[in-house]
């Protein structure tokens, strides 16, 4: 079952399940089976280092240790900043109330790429009030956490014409220009000839 955020806009609060949206939604996909001569299907392996072990899917893992090189257990870890203190953890947002009061300009929302699409149902009304803004355009925008953490990812709240809510998670969008650091100055020599000075584009 889709796990649930709580909203709360204005004097009215709500439940709204998230329906992931993915490629394989919208586009299907094909799944690819690797099988033997026999026509057995083949498993995952991995190849060990000594280049002659070979390790079975499920027979290797992630751990932690420490400096002393002593196995730490993850619930014993805690985040801290490059000098030292240990920062604050913050709550799920499946956790807690999110209030839509933050709107964002699409300016604003253009600037992120969307990471992750959910569109958004509940077994409740939607604020009739909030519908109507969504869907005249207006975005509003929260923190999002899918588990308790230490940072939260900016997420925004849009809606469509025939009444449908989407909720996008983003992260800023890195935008790089390629070009000149400094324009190209053409000089031209000092000559008698009334032509010279003029520029001709058949040179470039």
């Amino acid at each position: 079952m889709p796990r649930a955020l709580k909203f709360k806009y204005g004097n009215s609060e709500f439940d709204c399940e998230l329906n992931k949206i993915d490629r394989r939604k919208l586009y299907g996909s094909v799944d690819v089976e690797t099988r033997d001569i026999d026509g057995k299907r083949c498993g995952l392996a991995t190849l060990a280092n000594d280049g002659k072990t070979l390790i079975p899917y499920g027979g290797t893992a992630l751990g932690y240790v420490n400096s002393d090189g002593e196995w730490v257990e993850r619930n014993d870890l805690k985040p801290v900043n490059l000098s030292g203190e240990e920062l604050p953890m913050l709550s799920s947002s499946f956790d807690v109330t999110i209030e839509l009061s933050r709107t964002a300009s699409l300016d604003e929302f253009l600037n992120y790429s969307s990471r992750l699409v959910y569109l958004l149902g509940t077994d409740d009304e939607f604020d009739p009030k909030l519908t109507k803004e969504l869907t005249a355009g207006k975005i509003f925008r929260f923190d999002f956490l899918y588990r308790d953490g230490i940072s939260a990812d900016p997420a925004f709240l849009i809606g469509t014409p025939d009444g449908m809510i989407w909720m996008m998670v983003g992260k800023p969008s890195a935008i790089e220009y390629v070009g000149l650091d400094q324009a190209a100055v053409c000089f031209v020599g000092e000559e008698e000839d009334e032509e010279v000075g003029e520029f001709d584009f058949e040179m470039l």
